[in-house]
């Protein structure tokens, strides 16, 4: 009897133990329980996506309301677009937090239709560790943020080595002679042609692909400071630049690479960046303008191993070396308040979109690159927003355990961005989508006309556009 006595009161002592557990756990997770606002997630996912992701999205409401209890959040999935968001933020109905591609935060900023999340980055502790290059991007002349970056990438260009060791274009060390210039990639392209009898180089045309990649080779023959494809005036108005001396030699570079070199895809006019990933992977092109975050598609997508696959950096130009660093960021409303920035940053931490650290977070990030090497996807270093060393290096020791790849495949690629031998630039500040939409058209002419006159070609385009910019900003 006595012992059973004693295994009821043991049993009733544990009892009680874990009764309180839930209790202590819930108040060592509260961060700050007298925070107290409401916010609009703009970033939430759509009713049509796919369970684990919305059940992912729920998992991190659950812990902001373990963590900041007087915080409400308001799910409200926003589908961002320049024209719809603009009268948003006008009128005061924008949600707190929303998504916009690199291509807008310089417009929205100058237009006073963001939120200012500076003081609230402080905060956290974290504003001095936002990487420069993305300063630059999403903040004013003053230094102030308006932005934080979802997800990055750096355009450069993909390579299917085995078309290049068919041509035998490789190196006594086994590795890929990839062109260090635009110019030697077109004669590589011409060699890999004629040796394989296969593309060189693969160009998507078609929609707003051939304008959007020919701004890259652009900058790079002198289209950048007083020779840019748009810039802003004395005045303030926007001006169209297509038919500058440094824009037509690039244009007539694209239509030599069809007419001189032919080592264009026959299809490059109905090609997509779906298309053309499809077209390097299956091996009927050697090259394509690409960037790291698109290194599944050629590889674990359409089935090119990893060994037969290298990424490298975007080719220099006669008149520099740049390349386009884009993505999509998180941008907030113009009339969030103090406090709303902070509860905004702290929904984002637990996002981890932060540079923290914590169990959960380390082990998503396992997972994640798990995944890439198990379905044959390079797992490559990640462009970190952040300078955090503690941060970027447990990172980086993840990405190390489960790297499948050759890194001498990829290490010009990283280095030229680490080392600064390669300019960053952000897409053309305003109406980026319409820019590239002309230009495309123009590509699409030189390239399936062998007599197109370049210059006439641009010069339609140019009047085309600024009749744009006059009409959806100049003349507002």
């Amino acid at each position: 009897m006595n012992r059973f006595i004693k295994l009821v009161s043991l049993l009733l002592a544990l009892c009680l133990v874990l009764a309180a557990v839930p209790f202590a756990y819930a108040e060592d997770e509260v961060i700050d329980a007298e925070l107290t606002c409401t916010i609009t997630l703009g970033n939430w996912p759509p009713d049509t996506a796919a369970d684990a992701e919305k059940a992912l999205f729920e998992g991190y409401r659950a812990t902001m309301a373990r963590q900041y209890p007087n915080v409400t959040l308001v799910p409200d999935y926003y589908s961002y677009s320049l024209s719809n968001y603009v009268p948003m933020a006008k009128g005061h109905t924008a949600p707190s937090i929303f998504q916009p591609p690199f291509t807008d935060p310089q417009l929205l900023i100058s237009q006073g239709l963001v939120g200012d999340v500076t003081d609230a980055l402080e905060q956290f502790g974290v504003l001095d560790q936002f990487s420069p290059s993305y300063v630059e991007m999403l903040a004013d002349e003053n230094g102030r943020i308006y932005g934080l970056p979802r997800d990055g990438y750096v355009l450069g260009m993909h390579i299917n080595i085995d078309l290049f060791r068919e041509a035998g274009l490789m190196t006594e060390d086994g590795l890929p002679m990839y062109p260090r210039t635009l110019q030697e990639m077109a004669e590589y392209g011409q060699i890999i042609r004629e040796k394989t009898g296969k593309a060189g180089l693969v160009f998507p045309a078609s929609e707003t692909y051939g304008g959007w990649l020919f701004t890259n080779i652009a900058w790079n023959f002198g289209c950048v400071g007083e020779n840019a494809l748009e810039y802003q005036d004395e005045d303030g108005r926007w001006v169209c630049n297509f038919t500058s001396p440094e824009c037509v030699a690039a244009m007539e570079f694209i239509r030599d690479l069809k007419w001189k070199y032919d080592i264009l895809n026959a299809d490059a006019t109905t090609t997509d960046w779906a298309g053309a990933h499809s077209l390097l992977g299956t091996g009927e092109a050697a090259m394509n303008f690409a960037a790291d975050d698109s290194v599944d598609q050629p590889t674990a997508n359409k089935g090119l191993p990893v060994d037969s696959f290298a990424l490298i950096p975007f080719p220099a130009g006669p008149e520099g070396r740049y390349a386009l660093a884009g993505g999509t960021c998180y941008m907030f409303s113009p009339d969030i308040t103090g406090d709303q920035a902070i509860a905004l940053m702290a929904y984002l931490k637990v996002l981890g979109k932060l540079p923290f650290l914590d169990d959960e977070i380390i082990a998503g990030m396992r997972a994640d690159y798990a995944a890439k090497r198990d379905r044959g996807a390079p797992v490559l270093p990640a462009i970190s927003a952040w300078t955090d060393e503690s941060y970027n290096a447990a990172k980086q020791a993840i990405i190390d355990e489960y790297c499948n790849v050759d890194m001498r495949l990829y290490n010009d690629f990283f280095d030229s961005i680490s080392e600064g031998t390669i300019t960053l630039k952000s897409e053309e500040p305003i109406f980026a989508q319409q820019l590239y939409r002309e230009l495309t058209a123009v590509v699409q002419r030189v390239i399936t006309r062998e007599g197109a006159d370049v210059t006439k070609a641009l010069l339609k385009a140019e009047e085309s556009f600024q009749e744009y910019l006059d009409d959806e900003y100049n003349d507002q």
